[in-house]
């Protein structure tokens, strides 16, 4: 779902190309429409893609460690991810604040100069989801219920120590 966020940003980019292209006039409000929608589909994307388990992750040290070391690894994986989105989270809140009471407009000097203030509620929003995930997937490491794919790791660490 997250992922249709980067139709819109591609039919804007390709008519504002096409536009500028053919008729040597660019839409005034091109460019800060593409920086809404790509922060966007960056922000909230990056919140979904920690809830699938589809980020990028480094299994360098994983498959050398036992599962409690692994389990420990990941407790500690998502603890920084905590941290940092906690701290974006702190940051952020109150410059979206202060924005939504000015009815900040943009700062780009272009003569569409658009309100900003709703878009800066997009990181609070996002570092939420991703410390509401990172809580919970915390939560179901230590407790053991953790992801499908540590629970087939587990079962399939049991199988070998069997053997």
């Amino acid at each position: 779902m997250i992922s249709l966020l980067i139709l819109p940003l591609i039919v804007e980019i390709v008519y504002s190309t096409l536009k500028s292209f053919l008729f040597n006039d660019t839409p005034i409000w091109s460019f800060e429409v593409t920086i809404f929608l790509y922060g966007t589909f960056f922000m909230l994307g990056a919140a979904y893609c920690h809830m699938k388990k589809a980020h990028v992750a480094v299994e360098a040290l994983a498959p050398y460690l036992s599962v409690k070391w692994r389990r420990r690894f990941a407790v500690f994986s998502e603890a920084v991810v905590l941290f940092v989105v906690l701290t974006l989270l702190v940051v952020s809140i109150p410059t979206a604040w202060r924005s939504t009471m000015m009815l900040e407009r943009s700062t780009h000097q272009t003569p569409f100069n658009p309100h900003v203030w709703w878009y800066r509620w997009i990181i609070p929003i996002s570092c939420l989801l991703l410390s509401y995930q990172s809580i919970r997937d915390m939560v179901g490491i230590i407790t053991g219920r953790g992801t499908d794919k540590e629970r087939e790791d587990a079962l399939e660490e049991e199988r070998s120590d069997v053997k």
